[in-house]
């Protein structure tokens, strides 16, 4: 049978401090290790990661002897009238967008008033409700898109006297 010694916490068995001892045994071995080495291999410092550039990518590419023309597109052409003609070409862009959105709006509401459907029954919530009669609305349309019109005018002129030519604006 097995001794069992009775201490202050109650009975303890014999092979107790043997555990103790094994269990702190590694804890006081790195106690006694020497206080200025390493605990743990310090893995050597990484290397900084390289920051490619254009230039690098062209001399890599060329290196490797595949040699592409490089084709200049005239966005992002130096010249300034290149330049100008791209952020013109933009705004028009933009503006018949908003011209086309308000000439379908302006026929939608001409064949309402004509008595014509859409062929669509369903309701559009997202679209809302305008208590405005058809008549002003229209009107409103209209000089909506007699303001846009003018502008993209404004816009082909602005760039006649530059010298881009109309070709370069589509």
């Amino acid at each position: 049978m097995h001794s069992i010694e009775t201490s202050w916490c109650g009975p303890r068995p014999r092979w107790a401090p043997i555990l103790l001892a094994l269990v702190l045994a590694p804890a006081v071995h790195a106690a006694r290790q020497d206080p200025t080495a390493p605990s743990a291999p310090v893995a050597p410092p990484a290397k900084p990661k390289k920051v490619w550039t254009n230039d690098d990518m062209q001399s890599a590419t060329t290196s490797l002897g595949a040699r592409q023309p490089v084709a200049a597109s005239p966005a992002k052409s130096t010249d300034a009238n290149a330049q100008l003609a791209g952020q013109l070409r933009s705004k028009l862009l933009k503006l018949q967008g908003q011209l086309q959105d308000s000439e379908k709006q302006l026929n939608e509401l001409k064949s309402f008033e004509a008595g014509e459907g859409n062929g669509n029954a369903a309701r559009q919530l997202h679209k809302g409700y305008n208590s405005e009669p058809i008549p002003e609305q229209m009107q409103k349309l209209a000089e909506k898109r007699q303001q846009l019109q003018g502008q993209i005018d404004a816009l082909y002129d602005e760039a006649r006297k530059k010298g881009i030519l109309p070709g370069q604006l589509r």
